[in-house]
């Protein structure tokens, strides 16, 4: 873990926070902008994509006019990124106990088309909530750079956890982007795991996230992948939170063991996530070290 001065409020350790979302491992999500594109294998069956065509096409939701469009009958991203209101854009200060917050969940922070100045506008928000762990995720680590450089920013706020998605072996070099960014909280997403990831640079990484795909034409997924990376987290001291399997089928119960997909519900129930969580008989759902811990 990076030396830190300091002791901040941890919102893992939250007792009970009220919960806005079904994502295991945040409390809530925040959008202060919409709208994305399809930059690799991992958003081939983006949720968000989903939920942003019914939000603009059947709610009207003016934030989402013109950033999805039906091709071959599916919806997908235009492109298009828009600001949201006002009150989303400041939603988090109103949220008093201290929580995870999941930011841009249909969006990416760090999206070319997002404005310079929607981004400082969330920064500034993230600062003046310092109860609060925003969890910032993206696909292009390799914007971050340029764009802090553009807009003369040189410290993240510090309950900024800075993260970055792997979905297979081919793009696990945005492990080592994301490692080089001066935040004080850095993680890996590896879902949905879409083949074996491989070696992963764990240097500067200080939390990481595996998941199996879910939803529909959701793609399988191997428990040796996810034990090949909880294997790197521990040889490195990296806490892991393993969230889902995605379907009953991927589950090793299932898998590897024979049983059926209602026999593995029972001992693996949906409540643990989608298509279970157990891996070797137990649940993995670590947190980063709380900042200023040994």
């Amino acid at each position: 873990m990076p030396a830190t001065t300091e002791a901040l409020p941890h919102p893992a350790a939250s007792p009970s926070p009220r919960r806005t979302t079904t994502i295991e491992w945040t409390h809530h999500t925040w959008n202060p902008f919409v709208g994305c594109n399809i930059v690799s294998a991992g958003c081939t069956n983006c949720y968000a994509m989903r939920q942003a065509y019914r939000l603009q096409h059947a709610f009207g939701f003016p934030s989402y006019r013109g950033t999805t469009r039906k091709v071959k009958g599916r919806p997908v991203w235009t492109g298009r990124v828009n600001r949201s209101s006002d009150a989303k854009m400041t939603e988090p200060l109103r949220i008093s106990q201290p929580s995870l917050i999941f930011v841009n969940s249909m969006s990416d922070f760090w999206h070319e088309n997002a404005q310079d100045s929607w981004r400082a506008e969330a920064l500034e928000v993230m600062a003046a909530a310092p109860r609060h762990a925003f969890q910032v995720l993206t696909k292009r680590p390799e914007n971050i750079a340029p764009i802090l450089l553009r807009m003369g920013v040189t410290r993240l706020p510090d309950n900024l956890w800075l993260g970055c998605t792997l979905e297979d072996h081919r793009v696990a070099d945005r492990a080592a982007i994301i490692a080089r960014v001066p935040a004080r909280t850095r993680f890996l997403s590896v879902e949905p795991v879409t083949a074996r990831v491989g070696r992963l640079a764990l240097a500067g990484i200080h939390w990481v996230i595996t998941g199996g795909e879910s939803g529909p034409r959701a793609r399988p997924m191997q428990a040796a992948w996810i034990r090949e990376v909880r294997d790197q987290c521990m040889a490195s001291g990296v806490p892991l939170f393993h969230k889902q399997y995605g379907a009953y089928r991927n589950n090793p119960l299932c898998a590897e063991a024979g049983m059926s997909e209602a026999e593995a519900a029972a001992i693996d129930p949906p409540s643990n996530g989608k298509g279970g969580a157990l891996l070797d008989g137990r649940l993995w759902r670590e947190f980063p070290h709380a900042p200023g811990a040994a």
